[in-house]
């Protein structure tokens, strides 16, 4: 029993730490070709793909990191975090497969000569500008404050430290900018340690694997 306990933490700190921790280090190796398409993207089309792909995947978890935030709580505020993680996960992903792995195919493609670099270049300013996309990337931005708010709401009527839960602030406005670097490594490395700071507050671990009310 004492053992399924210890894998059960250990997994839950590989999603809630290692999660958004990956994607700081991740996300300083994001570039910001917008302005120069051709001279930025296309020449680095495999990694930009290979980078998208990777946060394709860990964009659903980060949606886990946030729920595993406040396990063990119960109540409205804790219900309507755990849903906006969901939406998070969702849309944030769909958005970024549009700007990113999408944009990549076309970029390889213009780099490969399978496509004209003219017609790479307009169709990805197209996708860049897409309002569809930017819709998808709003929806999953406000989902991610929301969940952070609630959250940080059901774990203040929980009791736990208050500094923390005030600086959940600054995940939730760095992800309004971009998530190239420096702003995607900023708002994923800032939710890392606060994360890690209410992990390891005395106090915090037994809530995690105990359900508690809050209304």
């Amino acid at each position: 029993m004492e053992e399924k306990v210890q894998f059960g933490l250990t997994l839950r700190r590989i999603v809630l730490l290692g999660t958004p921790l990956v994607l700081t280090i991740l996300l300083l190796f994001h570039p910001s070709p917008y302005d120069d398409v051709a001279g930025e993207l296309l020449p680095i089309a495999n990694w930009w793909i290979t980078l998208h792909t990777i946060v394709f995947v860990l964009v659903p978890l980060m949606g886990v990191a946030l729920w595993m935030l406040i396990a063990g709580l119960e109540g409205v505020d804790a219900t309507l975090s755990r849903v906006a993680a969901v939406v998070f996960a969702l849309f944030y992903a769909a958005g970024d497969a549009i700007a990113g792995i999408s944009t990549g195919i076309l970029a390889r493609s213009a780099q490969e000569g399978a496509l004209g670099e003219r017609a790479a270049v307009g169709a990805i300013d197209t996708l860049w500008a897409d309002p569809f996309k930017t819709l998808l990337f709003d929806i999953g931005r406000y989902a991610w404050i929301v969940a952070l708010v609630t959250a940080a709401v059901a774990l203040w009527r929980a009791g736990v430290p208050r500094l923390p839960l005030v600086l959940m602030v600054l995940p939730a406005y760095l992800v309004t900018l971009d998530h190239a670097f420096p702003f995607g490594s900023l708002t994923f490395g800032t939710f890392f340690v606060l994360a890690a700071w209410l992990e390891l507050t005395s106090g915090r671990l037994t809530l995690a694997g105990q359900p508690r009310r809050v209304s």
